[in-house]
């Protein structure tokens, strides 16, 4: 019918109407502007420049004077860099050097040609390497460049190489003192000793005189506790800053303190302590190799798939329980292989700190347990009930950090062991278990703050307390079961 409407489209308008302006452009015809760019004059299309850039396009179609003129002077950019940019824009193709690139993306950043600034950032980024690292820094930051995450993959170049850059010059020389600052408080830098970031800040501070008025800043973001003790007596104390630095005197004192007082080191909650770990780690603590043989090391999580090896106590140990306290990790109780080739109920305590990869001997339990139960609050970590080869108990005692020492507390309402417990709002809430008789449904919480001054027990002795309250029953019965408390604000 001759009112029927159908449409149709062209797949090859687009490349079409590219391919006429490049036949124009090359052979003269119909340009209507000329750029004059230093002592380079370049001739183009109005309507081209237009539609690549907004920068043009703003130019010949706001009220600018510019509109209506044939002849454009810009300044700021090169001619060797507009050439390229030019280029682009008929083309669609762009050549890249380190040569080149500062005066291309000069140009590109000039006339807000997002492309080719992208464009330019890959190549850098691609290109990056120690003996460029600084130049490259240099050249963003000229140009306040920060597209498609450039700054964020520069700064994981630059701190996954840190230590190396700092000792050279060129580096040292840009660096600027907030950079400084913000790379030293940054937890990626985990994997340099500390002592190597404190000789890196050294390089930086005497690379220039002036700089030294910033050291009791930077000193602040150095963490000394992770450092050894041979570290900062051997080349901390013995630096030319340490006698020019009150604060670096400060933390050095610190350090020490933190050093001496070995077993309250978990207490101490401070920044100079604290691990440099961008993202929480896994680690495995131990376990059995068949029914004979202790496997005595630590599995820790690197990356998806990659396990790393660390040594465990050198004791034939399977602790059963595992405490965690402002990042140290306490080894609670188990078995151990005896003199008789058995494995026995165990009193011993260890507690592991990965500031240092070491192992601590600390005051062990009062009484020997296994298939107990543990949970920190404050200060404490609780150790309840459980059992021995012979005999199952519901003595219930706590670890003073502070003063590594063990002491009993009100005991569980039962003999009980391969219970589970967890710590929600200050309370120690336990859960199933084998009692003498059955496997349990229990549930019971433990308030240290209803504690009165309790005489040291045994784990025989039967006392009716009050800091210990039943609550709902599970709806199974369980043992030997795991239980963690989630969201405790």
């Amino acid at each position: 019918m001759a009112g029927d409407v159908e449409g149709f489209s062209s797949s090859i308008h687009d490349t079409s109407v590219s391919a006429g302006f490049r036949a124009l452009y090359e052979e003269g015809l119909l340009l209507d502007v000329t750029l004059v760019i230093e002592d380079h004059q370049f001739q183009a299309h109005k309507a081209l420049l237009a539609t690549q850039s907004d920068y043009f396009r703003i130019m010949f179609t706001a009220d600018m004077r510019e509109r209506d003129q044939d002849k454009i002077h810009l300044k700021g950019l090169t001619a060797t860099g507009f050439s390229h940019v030019l280029q682009f824009m008929y083309y669609g193709t762009i050549e890249l050097s380190m040569n080149t690139v500062h005066e291309i993306l000069q140009a590109a950043m000039y006339v807000q040609l997002i492309e080719v600034v992208k464009f330019c950032c890959s190549f850098l980024l691609a290109k990056i390497c120690l003996e460029n690292c600084a130049e490259i820094m240099r050249l963003l930051d000229d140009f306040g460049v920060n597209i498609e995450g450039v700054r964020e993959k520069l700064d994981s170049f630059l701190l996954e190489n840190f230590v190396p850059l700092m000792s050279r010059p060129d580096f040292l020389s840009y660096l600027t003192f907030e950079k400084l600052m913000s790379y030293l408080d940054n937890d990626h830098l985990s994997r340099f000793p500390e002592i190597e970031l404190y000789e890196a800040v050294q390089a930086w501070l005497r690379h220039d005189r002036r700089r030294w008025r910033h050291t009791d800043t930077i000193i602040q973001n150095i963490r000394f506790c992770l450092m050894t003790p041979s570290s900062v007596f051997e080349k901390v104390k013995t630096s030319e800053f340490y006698r020019y630095s009150r604060q670096l005197r400060h933390e050095v004192d610190q350090a020490m303190n933190y050093f001496h007082n070995a077993h309250q080191q978990p207490l101490m909650e401070m920044k100079s302590n604290r691990i440099r770990s961008a993202k929480p780690q896994t680690a495995v603590f131990r376990g059995m190799i068949g029914h004979s043989m202790v496997n005595s090391k630590i599995l820790l999580l690197h990356k998806p798939r990659v396990w790393w090896e660390l040594e465990g106590p050198q004791v034939p140990l399977r602790p059963d329980c595992l405490a965690i306290v402002n990042n140290f990790v306490f080894l609670l109780g188990g078995e151990e292989l005896g003199p008789d080739g058995e494995f026995h109920a165990s009193s011993k305590v260890f507690r592991y700190d990965p500031r240092q990869n070491a192992w601590l001997r600390m005051a062990d339990m009062s009484v020997p347990r296994s298939e107990f139960a543990v949970g920190v609050i404050g200060r404490y970590i609780y150790a309840v009930a459980g059992r021995t080869r012979d005999e199952t108990f519901y003595s219930t005692e706590r670890y003073d950090i502070t003063e590594d020492k063990w002491e009993f507390v009100d005991p569980y309402p039962v003999n009980k062991y391969g219970h589970e417990g967890t710590v929600l709002t200050n309370k120690l809430y336990i859960t199933g278990g084998i009692t003498s008789s059955s496997t349990s449904k229990q549930v019971c919480v433990f308030d240290p703050s209803k504690e009165g001054t309790v005489e040291q027990r045994t784990r025989r002795t039967q006392v009716v307390t009050n800091c210990w309250e039943n609550k709902c029953k599970m709806n199974y019965a369980r043992c030997f079961h795991k239980m963690i408390s989630y969201n405790d604000g």
